[in-house]
């Protein structure tokens, strides 16, 4: 008997060899190869997996699987481990055996949370990524939602929803302070009931400040440095270096120590920031939230960041705002990430109070959040059609 397929066929077994190539089972433009029985696909470039489909989220979905599966063996180890250590140790020495059992119990559930946050990260950066980017097209009339003491400041939800759909994060003023607020939804926002509230071991610089997923991301003061802060562990996790950043030496219109801005879109964390060199113009870095560096660098021709009123990317399209206080303005330079290609969209920009001092996109609501003169306000976007 040959290596050809075996039919079963009203009980009788034939020599087939088939081609299972015929039925086209390499996506996207890939080439199929016949084997015995089976088949390879050979993908073009940007395509990959066993039919060529990209299979980034069953991989994900695997990986995940087998981390959750080491897990629980630990976690069972752990129990295991102290049933057997209680059957065995004197009643004195109990108590510190359950000391010790309860720190690891604990670590080890410290551990799986961060590991479900992170899961939740990756899927919603995969959802993100997955939605059809287009140019904005128009930007409406700004919606006022709340008013409040200082004239600058940052407002923001968690794009990725892991912090609450609904939650909003508060960072007052752009000098001299460490407290982050935290609202459980728009009307306790608007009553000033505060949820909580969280202390920061370091000052910020400007309000350039983004929550992505459970962590801040903020501009350390007097410094080059942007600071991860855990929101649900309340430490400090990384700094990210900005090289080249000099704090005060180049700025938006506004000035306030706003030089660098940090901003979130649907392919995840960038920084938007001046230096001296550059004729004064604006650098953009793509960060890597979870290798906590720098990935990519694009070196702009705007308008010095000093003219400026204000920047933040939407599907990976860089849009720069030419004033912070004239009422009437326009977004007047855009440049795309992934082509290299810019121009000027002029589109209509409205600053309503005439003094905005943050503007920001939010990829899970299509919208931006902005802070002009104490009012919190948000503006809908027009995305061009496919």
């Amino acid at each position: 008997m040959s290596d050809k397929k075996k039919l079963m066929k009203l009980g009788e077994i034939i020599d087939v060899d088939i081609n299972e190539c015929d039925s086209n089972p390499c996506l996207n433009g890939g080439s199929s190869v016949d084997l015995v029985n089976e088949y390879n696909c050979i993908c073009p470039p940007g395509y990959n997996g066993s039919r060529c489909g990209n299979d980034s989220k069953s991989q994900l979905q695997g990986y995940k699987m087998f981390r959750y599966l080491l897990l629980f063996c630990l976690q069972l180890g752990l129990l295991l481990g102290d049933e057997l250590g209680n059957a065995s140790i004197k009643p004195r020495a109990k108590r510190a055996s359950y000391h010790h059992s309860h720190s690891s119990k604990h670590l080890l559930y410290e551990i799986i949370d961060e590991q479900h946050d992170l899961d939740k990260t990756k899927e919603s950066i995969y959802i993100l990524e997955r939605d059809h980017c287009t140019n904005i097209k128009s930007v409406g009339k700004p919606v006022t939602h709340n008013a409040r003491h200082h004239y600058q400041g940052a407002w923001m939800k968690d794009p990725l929803g892991i912090m609450g759909t609904e939650t909003i994060f508060v960072m007052k003023s752009w000098k001299l302070q460490n407290v982050v607020e935290e609202f459980e939804n728009m009307d306790m926002f608007k009553a000033g009931v505060t949820r909580k509230k969280y202390t920061l071991p370091y000052n910020w610089d400007g309000t350039g400040g983004v929550v992505y997923g459970p962590y801040l991301y903020f501009n350390r003061a007097n410094s080059p440095y942007i600071v991860k802060y855990n929101l649900k562990t309340e430490r400090v996790e990384a700094q990210i270096s900005v090289s080249g950043y000099t704090t005060g030496k180049n700025h938006y219109a506004w000035n306030g120590n706003s030089g660098m801005d940090l901003a979130v879109d649907e392919q995840g964390l960038w920084v938007l920031w001046g230096s001296t060199g550059n004729s004064r113009r604006l650098y953009a870095y793509k960060i890597d939230v979870v290798g906590n560096s720098v990935t990519h660098t694009y070196t702009l021709s705007t308008e010095p960041m000093s003219s400026m009123g204000n920047a933040f990317v939407a599907c990976g399209v860089i849009y720069c705002i030419d004033s912070h206080s004239d009422r009437s303005t326009t977004i007047n330079f855009a440049y795309d990430t992934k082509t290299g290609n810019q121009w000027n969209p002029n589109i209509q920009f409205t600053n309503q109070y005439t003094f905005n001092t943050m503007v920001d996109y939010n990829p899970r609501e299509r919208v931006l959040y902005a802070w002009d003169h104490r009012r919190q306000v948000t503006y809908q976007l027009t995305f061009e059609e496919h």
